[in-house]
């Protein structure tokens, strides 16, 4: 009766704690656990997930944003760009926090295995996510829009002593599926719903198990009104290590509308592995090209 106990008790992708357990030679980092639940809230976040639409014309998006934790205060500028090519059948996309505002204390810090293990404030500068945007299905009579995409995250993120950014790079596939109702006109536009599968890879600290493959998956529903909009989804990816590796967060927006700009108040939710709350306000564009269609426009 021992064993199972002892068994379910352990998790062979957490390594010792540092603190009591250091061997005098292995490198500190190879103490740390390379999951969101582990880690800052901007190194290995939920994807913002795809709606199965390219804009027509280049869209823009950069915001502030703080989230609170239990002993976690952090602040940052988070930018997105999405540049549609080829008659919009194609888009590229980039995601970027060019700098983040940290404040952890001394709980949290040695929770995530710092390099001092105390209370910490700093700034790091972030990670590039970077990727493309496949149309395959749009506007058919019958089938719902369909799109497929692959984004890469470099290892610019800096900080790792401190658990803001992992120092490595990883990569997300995934397809999803949407459709809108409605006729775009009067106060009243669309309702566009919308899901999303796929795989998420990124690299950890752990000898024998250099990368923790996660499905990648979510769900959300638009109301585009002639004013403003509203804007939810359900998102989250499931790691294989269960070490704090199965993030599901709920976001919503609100969009205050401004001919093609928009100004957009945002909340965010952590409900599993993700030990944040978050608030933020942007500001976006859709239309930084004179006509529709993007770099194509004719």
């Amino acid at each position: 009766m021992m064993i199972p106990v002892m068994l379910s008790g352990q998790n062979k992708y957490i390594p010792p704690d540092p603190y009591t357990q250091w061997d005098g030679i292995t490198h500190w980092s190879r103490y740390q656990i390379t999951s969101p639940g582990y880690l800052g809230p901007n190194a290995l976040p939920v994807p913002v997930i795809h709606k199965a639409e390219i804009p027509e014309s280049i869209f823009w998006y950069g915001g502030y944003e703080y989230y609170y934790g239990a002993g976690d205060e952090t602040h940052d500028m988070k930018t997105r760009l999405i540049i549609p090519v080829a008659k919009g059948r194609i888009g590229l996309e980039l995601n970027y926090v060019p700098v983040e505002f940290f404040s952890m204390d001394s709980v949290v810090s040695r929770g995530r295995r710092t390099l001092s293990g105390k209370a910490v404030d700093g700034h790091s500068f972030g990670d590039v996510y970077f990727g493309t945007i496949i149309q395959v299905i749009k506007n058919h009579p019958y089938l719902p829009d369909l799109s497929l995409s692959m984004s890469c995250r470099t290892a610019s993120g800096t900080n790792r002593e401190n658990a803001r950014y992992t120092d490595a790079p990883g990569y997300y596939l995934d397809v999803s599926i949407g459709d809108s109702y409605g006729k775009d006109r009067g106060f009243f536009r669309h309702v566009r719903w919308y899901g999303e599968i796929g795989f998420y890879a990124w690299q950890t600290n752990v000898d024998n198990y250099p990368q923790n493959d996660a499905f990648l998956f979510g769900a959300g529903i638009d109301f585009d009104f002639k004013d403003f909009f509203i804007d939810q989804t359900l998102c989250g990816y499931s790691g294989y290590m269960n070490n704090g590796d199965q993030p599901l967060v709920y976001r919503v927006d609100l969009g205050i509308k401004m001919g093609s700009s928009a100004l957009v108040f945002g909340y965010e939710k952590g409900i599993q592995d993700f030990p944040f709350e978050s608030i933020r306000v942007g500001f976006q564009i859709t239309g930084l090209t004179d006509e529709p269609g993007g770099l194509n426009a004719k």
